[in-house]
């Protein structure tokens, strides 16, 4: 299997890396993005032009996606990575939780070009 490096995104300053990690553990933690005003009170910015600035950059540089009408509309756009894998009938790989099996004529080799935010797992035969 033959792995290719993610997409590559713009770098972040210091302040805007601290926002977008702050965005991702509210996410992951409470399972809904944090509001402009919780934001800025975690980082002690009082106007919310100045996080809608940072959060303006964030999207710029393709780190977070903004549904501008909703309060709590952020959402972390996946890093991809695209992954080759040689396989055959009957195998095996497994995305993420998922298994992948391979249909197709018996003995002949396929190549598949997956491109995921998930880790694919080497080929193994079930």
């Amino acid at each position: 299997m033959k792995t290719t490096q993610p997409t590559t995104r713009q770098k972040l300053t210091e302040k805007q890396q601290s926002i977008y990690d702050f965005i991702e553990r509210q996410i992951t933690v409470l399972r809904v993005s944090p509001t402009v005003r919780e934001i800025g009170d975690q980082f002690g910015i009082r106007s919310s032009n100045g996080v809608l600035c940072h959060l303006r950059a964030l999207e710029r540089k393709g780190w977070i996606k903004r549904d501008h009408y909703l309060s709590r509309g952020i959402t972390l756009i996946p890093v991809i990575t695209k992954h080759e894998v040689e396989t055959c009938n009957g195998s095996c790989f497994k995305i993420g939780d998922t298994i992948v099996r391979c249909v197709g004529p018996e003995g002949q080799f396929v190549n598949l070009e997956i491109e995921t935010s998930e880790q694919v797992s080497e080929v193994f035969e079930e």
